[in-house]
């Protein structure tokens, strides 16, 4: 089935496709194609079933794609692939169960929603939101904000130009730059975030926490068992409470010194609490890799 649409201005993509693929390529120009391929004899049924319409609401146009739902023991036998050319600059919203998501080119909002589905996106404009339970999430820069809710599944982002608020049981969290405030709550995966420009609150019972360089605002750690280590940008004006009851406690800056200065206006507050996790402060490197 292949259907193409007229939709000059804004457009928003609506899919359901439970198991299978589906690949949205974001570009240059004022169409958008759907295309659905079954993937096995079986999944030839939900095509030709599927309801692929454009709905037009004054200049915005809604595309919707439902492939209809299957039961739980053929999730992956009849599998369908769901694919989508459209403008660059669209909202993306995708639920799937086992579908792997692929998003290439850049986006307006996303939302996506799997079970054990992978999803992979490019730059993401506005706002990125996912809730997944097994399937990892790997996303470009952010240009809103970041909200993601996993049970094992990772996050993996380069930058993030709003709030960034991750929940996990066993996920991991990986961002490259965070303009604003970043907000973790984990169980046992581990956090790493690049730099971080106004400050983090990571709660985590028995993952490692790493924050590469800690450029303004406050940093507040809560940790059972994980090790916690933080580089600190030159010449802020650090502040230091950190306490762990059997764990090692090190530090390369004389923390009692005054701050360096070409950066006093610049205050940093780091305060770690944590059992048997060891705690390191360091000098964060001038390039994070």
């Amino acid at each position: 089935m292949e259907k193409t649409f007229e939709t000059p201005g804004g457009v928003r993509l609506l899919v359901h496709n439970e198991a299978g693929l589906v690949a949205v390529t974001a570009g240059p120009g004022t169409e958008t194609t759907v295309r659905l391929e079954a993937l096995s004899p079986g999944a030839e049924e939900l095509v030709e079933r599927a309801a692929v319409e454009c709905r037009t609401s004054g200049d915005r146009h809604h595309v919707v794609v439902k492939v209809p739902k299957q039961g739980i023991r053929l999730l992956r036998r009849h599998a369908v692939a769901v694919r989508v050319d459209l403008p660059e600059g669209s909202d993306v919203e995708v639920t799937v169960a086992s579908a792997d998501v692929d998003v290439t080119g850049p986006i307006g909002a996303g939302e996506f929603t799997t079970a054990s589905g992978d999803v992979s996106t490019d730059d993401v404009a506005a706002s990125f939101v996912a809730r997944s339970a097994s399937g990892d999430l790997t996303v470009g820069a952010v240009g809103g904000d970041l909200k993601a809710q996993t049970a094992s599944g990772d996050l993996r982002c380069s930058s993030v130009a709003g709030r960034t608020v991750f929940t996990t049981v066993s996920g991991d969290l990986e961002v490259g730059a965070a303009a604003k405030a970043v907000e973790v709550k984990a169980t046992s995966g581990d956090v790493r975030l690049g730099e971080v420009a106004q400050g983090a609150r990571v709660i985590n019972v028995s993952g490692n926490v790493r924050v590469l360089v800690l450029d303004e605002g406050s940093l507040h750690v809560r940790s059972v068992s994980g090790n916690v280590l933080v580089g600190v940008a030159t010449g802020v004006d650090l502040h230091v409470d950190v306490e762990s009851v059997s764990g090692a406690i090190t530090s390369d800056i004389a923390l009692g010194d005054a701050p360096g200065p070409q950066r006093s206006d610049a205050r940093v507050d780091v305060s770690v609490r944590s059992v048997s996790g060891d705690v390191a402060i360091e000098r964060a490197l001038e390039q994070v890799a």
